[in-house]
């Protein structure tokens, strides 16, 4: 069976090893790389343009990531100014209510989409495939609320994420297969539309994310010593 082609893009992304403000090829060479039609290309496009994962402008071409605000240069001065402990902590009080938000109002689309990544998630062959459909879940999780504002706060959060120094790296394929299991917990929960428990398990996550993290800066100081 031919794989979707939402899924090929992603794909491509991860292959290529495409940053957020990379741009994409152009529609045309895009939909002959990936064998498919500038239709379907386009439709992919909104898709992920619609979670907050690329944005178009108008004779510009498409960009992996956020679509620049038009408080950017205070958003860049937070990203400067943001320790990785400040963010997991701003996280582990944001996105636990989002998911309780989100499990009374997702759709059954928005449902669908989160358990197709959180399968994608637990089937990454590398870091980088795993951090596109990490990305993709959280943000996903923002849009289900379907508060414009919590939105743009999420996509803000999202993009925080991408400093080298933040980013929850996932050499081993345990640890993928971990928080991928994680995932599925909350999705559970958000099918169950249990509000509750949606929160309690992307604390849960997120908690574990930010314990890894400590575990991994304090073993490389006691290897600096």
């Amino acid at each position: 069976m031919e794989k979707p082609i939402l899924d090929a893009l992603l794909e491509y992304i991860a292959d290529h090893q495409l940053k957020d403000g990379d741009v994409l090829p152009p529609e045309r060479k895009l939909a002959e790389e990936l064998d498919v039609s500038r239709r379907e290309l386009r439709a992919a496009l909104a898709s992920l343009e619609a979670s907050g994962r690329v944005w178009r402008g108008v004779g510009r071409g498409t960009y992996l990531g956020a679509r620049p605000l038009k408080f950017a240069p205070t958003l860049r001065g937070l990203r400067v100014g943001t320790s990785p402990a400040d963010i997991a902590e701003m996280r582990l009080l944001f996105e636990p209510a989002l998911a309780a938000l989100a499990a009374t109002k997702a759709s059954g689309d928005d449902l669908q989409e989160l358990e197709k990544c959180a399968r994608k998630n637990a089937a990454a062959k590398n870091d980088e495939e795993w951090q596109q459909w990490d990305h993709r879940f959280h943000l996903l999780i923002g849009h289900a609320t379907r508060n414009p504002a919590l939105i743009a706060l999420m996509e803000v959060i999202n993009g925080m994420r991408v400093k080298p120094e933040v980013r929850e790296k996932t050499s081993a394929q345990e640890t993928r297969l971990f928080f991928a299991q994680q995932h599925q917990a909350v999705v559970n929960a958000l099918k169950a539309r249990d509000a509750d428990a949606a929160a309690q398990c992307m604390r849960e996550h997120l908690l574990s994310v930010q314990w890894r993290a400590s575990a991994k800066t304090d073993a490389a100081a006691a290897r600096r010593a």
